[in-house]
């Protein structure tokens, strides 16, 4: 659908806010997207969401494997919750292409974190799908 983009820039701000001990919800996501979402939206987000808060331990072992010359508490919490939240896609979304999971995440750190923050994540990810590790 063609909000997804922004049901994706949702989810992840709702992942990083439920990082922050926050629990956003229903408020908080007409608030985020200014507008309520299509069914099919929210549906992806609230799976998403839901996704990553009960697979978070798994995603979190995976991601920390293959970050190079890092630590998983010194990551930026806002890539982080990028992180999750295209790990997730990746492992448990069927209906979406890795290609498009990495390429969407890359494109929410243009959005939202750092300049370097791209090329680290897209390498993060690359390691991960090479690697052909599973979460347990």
């Amino acid at each position: 659908p063609m909000a997804r983009g922004v049901a994706r820039e949702a989810a992840m701000q709702l992942i990083y806010e439920n990082m922050l001990g926050g629990d956003g919800g229903e408020e908080t996501l007409r608030d985020l997207m200014g507008f309520a979402p299509q069914e099919d939206d929210e549906a992806y987000i609230a799976t998403t969401v839901a996704g990553v808060r009960e697979h978070g331990e798994a995603l979190d072992r995976l991601i920390a494997k293959h970050l190079i010359r890092w630590t998983i508490d010194r990551l930026a919490r806002v890539d982080l919750a990028i992180l999750r939240l295209a790990a997730y896609e990746i492992f448990y979304r069927d209906d979406i292409p890795d290609a498009v999971a990495v390429n969407e995440a890359v494109e929410l750190s243009h959005r939202f974190s750092t300049e370097e923050a791209g090329p680290f994540i897209n390498g993060v990810l690359g390691n991960l799908l090479r690697s052909g590790d599973r979460p347990e």
